[in-house]
């Protein structure tokens, strides 16, 4: 812990991260949904969140760094990065290693968690400096799905907050909800006696965390889910999500600089779109249709959209600075710890397919791929691999496992070169898509 306390601390003192005074574009909406909770400093009350797309955690999650900001008087950014710092320290230092031993049964060295602490600091760091929701909804769903694999119906309980609570934050973490609770039925089965008050206990902390959004939704909305409604508000209602699915139709990757939006179009989905003779998807039937008549389309596309929504080369959700000279090697980085981390997911796809926790994981992510990928959206993929690489591989055993073998060598080096030539075209015939700025993008309507 105080090695990721150092590292991040000393990182922000130094003049890392988000400058200035404003937060922008998502970070700022945050911001401003926190401190509508005590609006014109009257009392605070959660049912004054009036968003239907997000959920009311999204907002509540940041009002720790509002207070900093009343107490010291400093930026916004200066109060992102104070709690970002405890966000990062219990991710990378408690959560992650906790829950692989939890999984895996083994601890982790010190030096292969420094590995990992670095790794993810390569590519994460600036994230740290935002009042945006990746990483805490991150820290949450973590949390939730190491605390099932405690024996005391009080970690349960906290299991379902978490889990609960991530999904308020982040909506596309639902996903992950039916292999958590599949997690749960097996550590039910494994732990046998007093199932019931675990399960009863996971029911009341998800109940905590998802009772206020549906008294949001009543008195707001008419609505008596105790989800996020996801939908924007109109005469049409259309569902933010099926608005995600024509933008990624249309774009194959969507980033942001502080100044601009930075759209990649995709042509073979714009080109579907044309034969359809459709401008946006008007309904999920619809879209399904759709793709049942270009599945060779449609898989190929969501392909590219994976390896997009890995291929990290800023480590902000939004561009901070432009691109320079390390660019290169930041990918070479990147493409390497995914070689590794995806060929120890490989090597123990059995093991791993059997493991909820690794579903939970992924499943969060699915959700994402098909829309307007950003990076951000698998993050939980991204961590996962850099997770396997720095505690999974070993170079010994492959040193041992090719000794002699010429031909293995030579196949190992062969693939490497193919790996690493592929993921440079793939992201370099990615950027060459990007659209000019002109006031309206292919993520407008």
């Amino acid at each position: 812990m105080a090695a990721a306390l150092l590292l991040y601390t000393g990182y922000f003192l130094l003049g890392g991260g988000l400058q200035g005074e404003r937060m922008p574009y998502d970070a700022g909406h945050y911001w401003e949904l926190a401190v509508n909770f005590q609006h014109r400093h009257q009392y605070f009350s959660l049912l004054r969140f009036q968003d239907a797309t997000r959920g009311y955690l999204s907002a509540l999650i940041h009002f720790p760094a509002l207070a900093v900001r009343f107490l010291t008087q400093c930026s916004m950014p200066t109060a992102a990065k104070v709690m970002g710092i405890g966000w990062a320290t219990l991710l990378f230092a408690v959560l992650i290693p906790a829950l692989w031993h939890s999984t895996t049964q083994q601890r982790v060295s010190g030096g292969r968690w420094l590995l990992l602490l670095l790794l993810s600091f390569a590519f994460w760091r600036d994230h740290f400096s935002f009042t945006t929701v990746d990483m805490p909804a991150l820290a949450m769903l973590l949390l939730g799905l190491w605390a099932l694999s405690r024996r005391q119906p009080a970690w349960w309980w906290v299991a379902g907050l978490s889990l609960a609570a991530a999904s308020n934050t982040r909506p596309m973490y639902v996903a992950a909800v039916p292999a958590a609770l599949a997690l749960a039925m097996w550590w039910s089965h494994r732990h046998a006696g007093s199932s019931y008050r675990r399960g009863l206990a996971l029911l009341m902390g998800g109940c905590v965390a998802l009772g206020p959004q549906l008294l949001i939704n009543q008195r707001h909305f008419q609505s008596s889910s105790p989800f996020v409604l996801v939908q924007v508000s109109g005469q049409d209602r259309v569902p933010v999500y099926l608005k995600q699915l024509t933008w990624g139709t249309r774009a194959m990757r969507y980033d942001t600089n502080l100044q601009q939006r930075l759209v990649y179009a995709d042509p073979a989905g714009l080109a579907v779109l044309r034969q359809e003779q459709i401008v946006g998807y008007s309904s999920y039937a619809q879209f399904f249709g759709i793709v049942l008549r270009h599945p060779l389309n449609f898989s190929t596309r969501y392909l590219w959209h994976l390896f997009n929504g890995l291929d990290v080369q800023q480590p902000a959700p939004y561009l901070i600075r432009e691109y320079g000279s390390e660019r290169p090697w930041v990918q070479l980085l990147n493409y390497t710890a995914l070689g590794v981390g995806g060929l120890v997911l490989l090597t123990g796809l059995r093991c791993f397919l059997q493991d909820p926790t690794v579903w939970a994981l992924l499943l969060s992510c699915v959700a994402g791929i098909p829309t307007a990928i950003e990076c951000r959206y698998l993050l939980p993929l991204h961590l996962l691999l850099l997770t396997l690489a720095a505690f999974g591989f070993s170079p010994a055993a492959w040193a041992d496992r090719l000794c002699g073998r010429r031909g293995q060598a030579l196949a190992v080096v062969l693939a490497t070169v193919l790996w690493l030539g592929g993921c440079f075209w793939v992201s370099a015939a990615t950027f060459r898509n990007l659209q000019p700025d002109h006031g309206k993008s292919l993520v407008d309507d």
